[in-house]
């Protein structure tokens, strides 16, 4: 192929990705979530264009374009000019929440999953002395019987606690991802495993009388945190899916894709993990009063959902100008 042929077999596609990156990452930032993916991976197809046109074509002209043209890409999709911290959450928040709604039904399934689990787990610890004789611990039953809703003061320093809780939580999320490579199993497993032992405790809590003061200490922060694992787990479900039913894309192309997006979804919940532990640390559990625990829990819980599913700035899509190319794919034939 000759340089010619080249720039007529790949012109339009730097035509797209030139103008998809006008107006900079601020612009980028405003467009649906596909079109930021689909940007993203044309720049990364340019990139090559730009490494055979240096290996293949000794044609200054084509390489300074190209050239440009990646430059321009590069800055819009990372943001890495100065003043383009609010451009990078607009377009974090635009494209995470994009891939949100795509993994939606696999986090609706893993908070179904553990919601039915944890409610029939916590009725029949609540109401079978023969399963909470040979589930539940003799020392934990009398730590129950001692409860008195607030924790306990061997838990340690609040500052402590809270770094021990996020990284726990983080561990969590990650193997709920990362065994959805089993084909989701591994991630079921972990789901079911973590609501047997919410409905363990729930049901030995109820039993012994202290039902109420036992969600007044797990509601302020697990509202939050119990979300973050369902997204994380539903991140590992959607990737395990992908093998399973890859549609018109081979198997390890649909993985590929897949898991690269659901990883950003994971990445999403860390902060989210982060608050639930400052709460817990330094909320759950002390001489608040528990029904502002309980509203401070649903407040936060409540915003993280809307900021997931409802109003977020920049979805509208902007246009801005920039200052046109020196040369174009056209001028490129045209010479």
């Amino acid at each position: 192929m000759d340089v010619d042929s080249f720039i007529r077999a790949h012109q339009a596609e730097w035509q797209r990705l030139e103008d998809a990156c006008r107006g900079g990452a601020d612009a980028l930032a405003r467009r649906p979530g596909v079109e930021i993916s689909e940007t993203i991976r044309s720049y990364l197809r340019v990139t090559t264009h730009l490494a055979e046109a240096r290996s293949r074509y000794a044609d200054p002209k084509l390489e300074r374009y190209l050239n440009d043209l990646v430059g321009k890409a590069r800055a819009s999709i990372y943001a890495v000019r100065a003043g383009t911290v609010s451009g990078f959450v607009r377009f974090f928040g635009v494209r995470y929440r994009e891939e949100i709604r795509r993994t939606a039904p696999f986090i609706l399934v893993a908070a179904a999953l553990m919601v039915v689990v944890v409610f029939a787990s916590w009725g029949w610890i609540a109401h079978s002395a023969e399963a909470r004789l040979g589930l539940v611990p003799p020392a934990t039953r009398a730590a129950i019987e001692k409860f008195n809703g607030n924790r306990s003061p061997g838990l340690g320093a609040s500052q402590g606690l809270t770094t021990a809780i996020f990284f726990n939580n983080v561990q969590v999320a990650f193997f709920a991802f990362a065994f959805g490579i089993t084909l989701g199993i591994g991630t079921i497993y972990l789901v079911v495993q973590n609501s047997l032992m919410i409905g363990l405790l729930a049901g030995a809590f109820a039993a012994g009388g202290h039902g109420a003061l036992f969600w007044g200490l797990i509601l302020p922060h697990g509202l939050l945190e119990l979300t973050a694992i369902c997204i994380a787990a539903g991140a590992g479900m959607r990737m395990g899916w992908s093998v399973i039913d890859p549609g018109d894309r081979s198997r390890r192309t649909a993985l590929r894709e897949e898991a690269t997006s659901a990883v950003l979804v994971v990445l999403g919940v860390i902060p989210a993990f982060l608050l639930a532990a400052t709460i817990e640390g330094f909320v759950s559990g002390t001489a608040v009063p528990h029904p502002v625990q309980v509203g401070l829990g649903v407040v936060v819980w409540g915003s993280y959902l809307c900021f997931l599913f409802g109003w977020w700035p920049g979805r509208t899509r902007g246009s801005a100008s920039v200052e046109t190319p020196q040369r174009r794919p056209a001028d490129l034939i045209a010479r």
